[in-house]
């Protein structure tokens, strides 16, 4: 990677989508390009046309292709871009590889970077540093764009530092929020567990796009399109919230974090709820019935579960909360940084669970964060309510919300008394209820373990109740 260490090599060139004129090879003109999947073909074989029945059994990729004669991701012409052929070997093996670019008896003509690789480490700072840093070098791409097109933006400035990535022509992964997404949700969770036979060949372990695909073959209006390749990398979307009450300290710390843009308010989209207008510039106010709490719980903290349940099915109404991947709820005296945020969730980058649950998380049930492991201070390990996910701050992804929200009822009636207890404690027994899976991150909470502004091996700080104390620590942690 000669001129690039250290960094990406300056783009220098436009960006260009793969097109289907890009070296052109004769092929059949119902060839169905292949793209790159871990799951067995087969699978995908089946979502792409519901009455094909094809199997390794069927030999080369030329009769497999034979087989299918599919409105898909057809190039018309005659011609499909060179190297986007299955190869004998993964048709044989009954996988579709982790190579796709093969034509039968070529040599690969492309490839997606996996992680360990030095064109995976480039495609990660262009898309998380470079980006930012100098837009410019990246046209026709936006902070949105996915790994692959990064990698072919690199790969057009420089072949020798990352390869030409297989790209679907015609494909859409269904997006957070849309019809198709909702759609595999239930597919992933409630589907597959009440109805297995409709889903014959996939489990738990299938990947979304598997799903997705399964579900275009069997109903294109529910999935109206195929989905892409699986992205080894992405950027991760965050929604986040603060509850903020209209009179106290609340309201000025968190209208001098609006102003410089700091904590939720550098998340990708975020709401404020109060019992009032809070009246902020650009921002509207989420109403709920009230944030007043009286009372303590048995352990000493706040009972204000209730507080919090109606303002989970308010930001549900509101709906934006479902366009991301993660949402995160913040104290108004919690410092979160999110760029830090972003880069700990991204799949492929998550810590390794120190305290894993003795069960296997149930299909499509999304993640959630317990942040706060006290409990080894006793020689305890996971078990009972530990460890905890503390209020300050909860992050919690899309999927596993959304599968509160389908179970919401089923958690209160199987919780009796939960209106007396810590929203946070309410929350961490319905998922465990739910068997989500957990991803313990601890955070720097002065009611768990603490933790400096200085150290950058946290996402989130607290508490921070002054806007003095608030700023200096967000500016230690941002330097």
């Amino acid at each position: 990677m000669s001129g690039c260490a250290g960094g990406p090599c300056r783009p220098d060139q436009e960006f260009r989508p793969l097109q289907a004129e890009d070296e052109l090879e004769e092929a059949p003109s119902d060839a169905l390009q292949l793209g790159t999947r871990s799951a067995p073909s087969r699978h995908l074989l089946q979502a792409a046309s519901a009455s094909a029945s094809v199997t390794a059994a069927a030999g080369s990729p030329s009769k497999v292709l034979a087989l299918l004669a599919l409105p898909l991701l057809l190039l018309g012409g005659g011609g499909v871009a060179k190297g986007l052929w299955s190869s004998p070997a993964g048709a044989a093996s009954g996988r579709l590889g982790g190579v796709v670019g093969l034509s039968a008896g070529t040599e690969a003509h492309c490839r997606m970077a996996s992680k360990g690789d030095e064109c995976y480490n480039q495609v990660v700072w262009a898309m998380t540093k470079g980006m930012k840093q100098n837009p410019k070098w990246y046209p026709g791409l936006t902070s949105k764009s996915p790994f692959e097109d990064f990698q072919h933006h690199l790969s057009s400035v420089n072949k020798t530092m990352c390869p030409m990535p297989c790209k679907l022509v015609g494909c859409e992964t269904a997006q957070a929020g849309s019809l198709c997404a909702s759609n595999v949700q239930w597919a992933m969770t409630t589907g597959l567990s009440d109805h297995a036979a409709w889903y014959p060949g996939l489990s738990a372990e299938s990947s979304r796009e598997v799903f997705q695909n399964h579900i275009h073959a069997k109903n294109k209006t529910a999935c109206s399109k195929i989905a892409c390749n699986p992205q080894p990398f992405k950027v991760i979307s965050l929604f986040c919230w603060a509850v903020v009450q209209a009179s106290g300290y609340e309201g000025p710390l968190v209208k001098a974090q609006l102003a410089k843009k700091a904590g939720i308010f550098a998340c990708d989209d975020y709401a404020l709820v109060s019992d009032k207008d809070l009246q902020f510039e650009g921002v509207k106010t989420v109403l709920v019935s009230t944030t007043k709490v009286t009372g303590y719980t048995a352990a000493g903290t706040s009972p204000n579960a209730p507080v919090f349940v109606e303002a989970w099915g308010k930001l549900k109404e509101d709906g934006r909360y479902s366009k991301h991947d993660w949402i995160v709820k913040a104290d108004p005296d919690t410092v979160v940084v999110p760029d830090r945020l972003r880069t700990v969730l991204a799949p492929g980058q998550q810590p390794k669970n120190p305290y894993p649950p003795p069960y296997a998380p149930a299909p499509g049930s999304g993640q959630w964060v317990p942040n706060c492991d006290k409990m080894k201070n006793w020689g305890a390990g996971w078990g009972g309510l530990w460890p905890m996910m503390f209020g300050s701050i909860e992050i919690i992804s899309r999927e596993a919300i959304d599968n509160y929200f389908a179970n919401e009822q089923m958690c209160k009636d199987s919780l009796p008394g939960w209106e007396m207890m810590g929203e946070d404690r309410f929350l961490g027994l319905c998922f465990r209820k739910l068997h989500a899976e957990e991803l313990f991150i601890r955070q720097g909470d002065g009611t768990c373990m603490g933790g400096a502004c200085t150290d950058p091996n946290f996402q989130a700080y607290h508490p921070r109740k002054d806007v003095t104390s608030w700023m200096q620590c967000w500016g230690q942690a941002t330097r």
